[in-house]
């Protein structure tokens, strides 16, 4: 768990502040980070503020407040868990408001540590952030490059998780953006199957709107010729 000196009642309380995360649910997240940290004298400030920036960032819309946060607080080297996160979502926070340049410093610094991280589901998400951006910023070429690493790592970890799927998503439209649009089409049929067998067909969804804004771009480009 992040906390280096945690009890029980905080590393049960951590486990749960990840569910809530993973839930998309930050408000939650927080509030019980809160309460770890008023009724423990070793809860793990960085960790708490990195759940604070989650907050303000996708609950309260306060984007730079997020941002800044983050920026005084990351580390000059990544040593643990909660530096690999605090940077993470610092990288995620600057491709959401499309800012590229530092997408990419923090892009970097992950790439150069990624031999550090031991948690495979952690890891796969990392990759697929990375992915996930380059895919933002259509460079489909290296975002199809991290979305087939993050979907092996995946495999090799029986990590079957919301990121794997949408790693299989972005691998999906990345083909289609590449022109490669046979296999996109194979990789669909056998994506949408996946979804019926574990059961997430909510995350269909995803993939929907993605070709929706492809095929939308599509007909843009038909009508400019």
């Amino acid at each position: 768990m992040v906390p280096n000196k945690a009890n029980d009642y905080t590393v049960l309380g951590i486990q749960k502040i990840f569910e809530h995360i993973n839930n998309f649910d930050y408000e939650e997240a927080f509030y019980l980070s809160s309460q770890i940290m008023e009724k423990q004298d070793n809860g793990d400030t960085l960790f708490h503020e990195w759940v604070k920036s989650l907050v303000e960032f996708y609950s309260c819309n306060k984007k730079d407040t997020a941002i800044k946060l983050l920026e005084k607080i990351k580390p000059d080297v990544i040593e643990n868990e909660i530096h690999f996160r605090i940077v993470n979502s610092l990288m995620n926070f600057y491709r959401e408001i499309k800012d590229k340049d530092n997408f990419m410093k923090y892009r970097k610094i992950l790439y150069l540590n990624l031999h550090k991280i031991k948690d495979k589901e952690f890891l796969v998400k990392v990759m697929y952030n990375i992915s996930n951006g380059f895919y933002t910023f259509r460079d489909y070429d290296r975002a199809l490059e991290y979305a087939e690493n993050s979907i092996e790592i995946a495999k090799n970890g029986n990590v079957f998780n919301i990121f794997f799927s949408l790693a299989f998503m972005i691998k999906i439209m990345c083909l289609f953006y590449l022109g490669r649009t046979l296999e996109a089409e194979s990789l669909k049929e056998i994506f949408l199957d996946y979804l019926k067998v574990v059961g997430n067909v909510n995350h269909k969804d995803y993939l929907e709107n993605a070709l929706e804004e492809f095929y939308n771009l599509k007909r843009r480009e038909l009508v400019k010729c």
